[in-house]
């Protein structure tokens, strides 16, 4: 005889099945909630499941997957695809119209939602990672912690600098440039930068003197240097798009070039020469050469190594989209040192050259743009103390 009575096994049976009854049409996620990062109002919960709509702001977004540890979204009614996100607490979630917080992350268990609501058919979004998504914040959004490292490489196909030049204790030209051209690697991560760059090609057109009697004119050529620059630009909100940019830059270089000078060189003559005259500078009077020597204009070459410091402030605005974005800046500076060791030596005369920085201001106009996810390029175009072209391609880690 069973000792189990009938009644008493069909109560342990609906015992044993009541918990995957009750369970049944339920999944196990999270849920956590959104702190505006600017005033502080708190929105949720969210909840992990596919098709699940919420509200941050005045805006309506929807879930769309619920993998583990991702967050998928979509903006409503346009289906507008955010950037993946990791669910973790003190994230920053970059909404569009404002940035989040993810705050008090908790496990949850809740019901499957109705087909109809997880169907995001009318929104195209039935695959939740196909199509082209917002694939980066801002870093005025993330935490230090999270800032994106960009390394790469860059060249400045044209550059020049101006200088007022002196030789001799005598005033030369006047906002004089000297070109070259540069290429190197550069770092970012978040607000910082630092680049590093080799510099060949220099030069400067024309003399860096007016025409005078002992010295035809005088040029700088065959320049090349190294350089180093870091700087810090901070990004203060204005709205959704617009930042307002202030921060510091400094800058170090070394190059060093060929002076080449057409200059009146005496040179002792031979005895048997003829007698030679020599304009003595006064208009209409001349002078009979010394006996053994005459005077007559050749080519003096020398070097020249110049050394600078720079360090400047820079305030500007930049517009950002996704994808893309630009900027204007406004660069003064507040130290510049330039170092010169050089000299012409004409007729035992040593005739040091040196130059001073012509312009303590450029204006710096920028765009960059992100080719494929990971894949940033950046132009720039300087004008002023310095005027240069750069392209830089950096790869986003």
């Amino acid at each position: 005889m069973n000792p189990f009575p009938v009644r008493l096994r069909t109560a342990l049976l609906a015992a044993l099945l009541l918990p995957a009854t009750l369970l049944a049409g339920q999944r196990n996620t999270v849920r956590f909630w959104l702190q505006n990062t600017v005033t502080h109002d708190t929105f949720g919960p969210v909840v992990r499941q596919t098709g699940y709509r919420f509200q941050a702001g005045t805006s309506a977004f929807v879930v769309l997957d619920s993998s583990p540890g991702t967050l998928r979204l979509a903006r409503l009614p346009n289906g507008e695809r955010l950037v993946p996100c990791d669910i973790v607490p003190g994230r920053i979630l970059d909404l569009g119209d404002a940035a989040y917080t993810i705050i008090n992350v908790q496990d949850a268990v809740v019901p499957d939602l109705p087909p109809e609501m997880a169907d995001l058919s009318a929104y195209g979004l039935n695959d939740p990672t196909s199509g082209r998504q917002r694939t980066k914040i801002h870093r005025r959004d993330l935490p230090v912690s999270e800032w994106p490292l960009r390394v790469g490489g860059w060249i400045e196909p044209t550059r020049s600098v101006r200088y007022d030049w002196t030789v001799g204790g005598f005033a030369g030209k006047k906002a004089h440039s000297i070109k070259s051209t540069r290429i190197g690697a550069r770092a970012e991560w978040g607000n910082a930068f630092l680049q590093a760059g080799i510099a060949g090609g220099g030069k400067q057109s024309g003399s860096l003197t007016p025409p005078m009697t002992a010295l035809d004119h005088l040029t700088i050529s065959g320049g090349s240097g190294i350089s180093l620059s870091a700087g810090w630009i901070q990004p203060f909100i204005i709205d959704d798009s617009w930042d307002l940019l202030v921060g510091g830059i400094g800058e170090w270089a070394s190059e060093s070039y060929d002076l080449n000078a057409h200059a009146l060189v005496r040179t002792e003559r031979p005895k048997d020469a003829d007698a030679e005259t020599l304009e003595s500078g006064t208009e209409g009077e001349t002078e009979s050469a010394p006996e053994g020597a005459y005077y007559e204009y050749r080519t003096v070459s020398s070097s020249l190594d110049l050394s600078e410091i720079v360090l400047a402030a820079v305030v500007g605005i930049e517009y950002h989209q996704d994808f893309w974005g630009a900027r204007a800046m406004l660069r003064a500076d507040l130290f510049s040192d330039v170092s010169t060791s050089g000299s012409i030596t004409l007729d035992g005369t040593r005739l040091a050259v040196s130059g001073e920085r012509a312009d303590p201001l450029l204006a710096e106009f920028g765009a960059w743009c992100y080719w494929i996810d990971q894949l940033r390029s950046d132009v720039t175009v300087q004008l002023g103390a310095v005027n240069s072209l750069r392209v830089a391609v950096l790869w986003e880690f």
